[in-house]
């Protein structure tokens, strides 16, 4: 079993406040053949300097680059191109593994062979514990499963394509509807692999709408109902921010 490499990848930027519980959650994990590439985008406070610290630690773990890129799905890809391992799971830099998430991925595995896996994710909102999610992948025409869960099989990025960088927030919803569609197996893995925490770029408005975007590109949303969609969540948003004028 110890015999399977696994790439964890992290894309960090100004991520100060968080990274180092991200870190110690991946070399700390009670599977040991890992591989753990951090891609910074050229941070301006402290994350470099942690990161430095817990490569010059883990020296045979840990490999990092720092330089500017075009969003998180181009840092993604750069991860993923650097990465060696038979399955890649990535981690953002303020969400953590639970110490046994990869030995279970690993597991299922050794079972199933290449597919995506994923599993039970705990959503925290200001460091309090919000709900419990795991989402099955017949949902995906209508939600996202929990990506800091997800573990694929690198051949299905040779075979299918990385992230798609023209999508600021949604390209990982878009790569795992473009597995589904291919027929691509998703295992579920019933314990919690990952913990996250609200407040990401995934729940601005602007996100929401290239979701409207990304389900009527694919067929899923009509033109109607994504204008319909659209006006409607603007002029909530427009009244939400008046309000909160009035009450100051």
């Amino acid at each position: 079993m110890n015999s399977v490499l696994v790439s964890i990848i992290t894309v960090c930027f100004n991520s100060e406040k968080y990274i180092e519980q991200t870190i110690k959650s991946v070399v700390s994990q009670t599977y040991g053949n890992i591989e753990y590439i951090i891609v910074d985008g050229k941070s301006t406070d402290s994350t470099l300097e942690i990161i430095e610290r817990y490569s010059n630690k883990y020296p045979h773990v840990i490999k990092y680059i720092s330089e500017a890129d075009t969003g998180i799905y181009n840092a993604m890809n750069k991860g993923i191109s650097m990465s060696t391992g038979e399955l890649i799971g990535i981690i953002n830099s303020d969400d953590w593994y639970e110490q046994t998430a990869i030995e279970q991925i690993i597991n299922a595995y050794c079972l199933h062979g290449p597919a995506v896996y994923h599993g039970i994710q705990r959503t925290y909102s200001n460091d309090m514990l919000v709900e419990l999610q795991c989402t099955n992948s017949t949902q995906l025409v209508v939600k996202m499963i929990e990506h800091p869960t997800c573990f694929l099989h690198k051949s299905l990025y040779l075979e299918y394509g990385v992230f798609d960088e023209s999508y600021h927030y949604v390209g990982d919803y878009e790569l795992m509807l473009r597995l589904r569609k291919f027929g691509v197996p998703f295992i579920i893995i019933e314990s919690v692999i990952a913990n996250f925490r609200q407040g990401g770029a995934s729940h601005t408005a602007k996100a929401i709408w290239e979701n409207y975007r990304l389900w009527l590109d694919l067929g899923l949303l009509s033109r109607s109902d994504y204008v319909y969609r659209s006006v409607m969540d603007r002029i909530r948003l427009f009244m939400k921010r008046g309000q909160y004028k009035i009450k100051k």
